[in-house]
């Protein structure tokens, strides 16, 4: 082949195209005339030697040969792209940042409400990635640096699994049993009982801990009835009320969940039963060193979370400010 001229323009022609197989569709997107878009694709054609596109009454279809060159000429665009996304961050490192964070489940209402409330002073050039991941996952990535931080809940924080990582509470929380207002447990004037356990419904978030409860659960009543295991806050809110199911649940949960309804759900005390106590807070890894931005949403997130936790009282925690990271040796 003949050495050739293409230009992307060319390319995303072709690609946009392909895309409607309407020559006039396909101008209207590309907010250039029918003849020129006809012009660049010929010319297109020209130079790779390969007829691209067959123009019929029906439409404008890729070839078989078209088809087989598509993805690389998305590859090329994709590539382009990539390339002038890059250069732009090369040339201004300091206004185009990536923040990585991962949380356990339903916890995202204060990390999206930090992000937008602060966005245009502070984080308009930050790209910020938030997912929900369970325990070991997020571990695993900051332990890997994979990502910046992630937000956990622990009830012991020399836990072996978060070996020489750090990790800074923000909050202390209790384990609790979510429930339904009519479920018959909210009726019982005493404490709860392994019976009345026994005959619930269970529903569980994807948790490492409460796994392990359930599973020390089912070694003294017996085997229990798990309905539904989920990570979404709506899911869990609409097995509870509708499956008239039970689960457990850090009572802060209800507080930072982004679905408003699941702080109506009835809270169950089982502090007797199991050991509820747990701390909620930021796990990161000594060996990664986290950018001014992250540290700063970092701080404003937790600033946010305490800021709705006190505003609930729930149970009346005792929230602190640490400044200390535990360095779990």
């Amino acid at each position: 082949m003949r050495s050739t001229s293409i230009n992307f323009d060319q390319l995303l022609y072709a690609e946009v195209l392909a895309q409607h197989n309407s020559m006039q569709k396909a101008a209207d997107v590309l907010h250039i005339s029918k003849s020129g878009l006809s012009i660049a694709i010929h010319q297109l054609e020209n130079e790779l030697e390969v007829t691209l596109f067959d123009k019929s009454s029906s439409g404008t279809k890729l070839t078989s040969e078209g088809r087989q060159l598509l993805s690389s000429i998305s590859d090329i665009l994709r590539f382009k792209n990539n390339l002038e996304k890059t250069a732009t961050i090369v040339a201004n490192p300091q206004k185009h940042q990536k923040v990585s964070i991962h949380y356990m489940n339903t916890m995202l209402k204060s990390f999206i409400s930090t992000f937008i409330d602060n966005y245009v002073a502070k984080f308009e050039n930050v790209q910020v990635n938030i997912s929900c991941h369970e325990f070991e996952s997020i571990v695993r990535r900051v332990r890997s640096q994979e990502i910046d931080a992630g937000f956990i809940a622990i009830n012991n924080i020399n836990d072996e699994s978060i070996k020489n990582l750090d990790f800074t509470p923000v909050c202390d929380s209790k384990l609790v049993l979510f429930c339904a207002p009519n479920n018959p447990l909210n009726a019982l004037n005493r404490p709860i009982s392994l019976t009345d356990l026994k005959k619930q419904k269970f529903s569980l978030f994807n948790d490492k801990f409460h796994d392990e409860i359930f599973e020390r659960l089912q070694f003294q009543c017996g085997p229990l009835s798990l309905v539904l295991r989920v990570d979404d806050a709506w899911a869990m809110n609409q097995a509870i009320i509708n499956l008239n199911t039970v689960c457990f649940g850090r009572i802060v949960q209800g507080n930072l969940s982004s679905n408003t309804d699941f702080s109506k759900l009835k809270i169950i005390d089982i502090g007797h039963v199991f050991d509820d106590d747990f701390k909620l807070g930021w796990l990161t890894n000594p060996n990664y060193m986290i950018s001014e931005k992250a540290q700063e949403l970092l701080r404003d997130i937790t600033a946010e979370e305490k800021k709705m936790l006190n505003k609930e009282h729930l149970f009346k925690l005792n929230l602190f400010c640490s400044v200390v990271s535990y360095s779990v040796a």
